[in-house]
């Protein structure tokens, strides 16, 4: 389970699965889709369920791993 992640400038924070969630969201607004915030939580729960299962990536990830997580599964769905 993600507890921690790691900001870019080098502090760690608390996770917020949310802030995944928001991001998906603003993506789709972004993008003209119509897809729903219900989506975007399922999308959301998918990138966290990988950052987790992702052997290469460690126990506090980086926004970017996270992120690229996020652009990947964004592609994919």
């Amino acid at each position: 389970m993600i507890t921690s992640i790691k900001k870019r400038d080098g502090r760690v924070v608390p996770f917020d699965e949310g802030k995944i969630e928001q991001a998906i969201e603003k993506s789709f607004m972004a993008s003209g889709s119509q897809k729903t915030a219900d989506t975007a939580r399922e999308l959301a729960a998918l990138v966290v369920a990988t950052v987790e299962n992702d052997e290469s990536i460690p126990t506090v990830p980086t926004v970017e791993q996270v992120q690229d997580v996020v652009e990947k599964v964004l592609i994919e769905h």
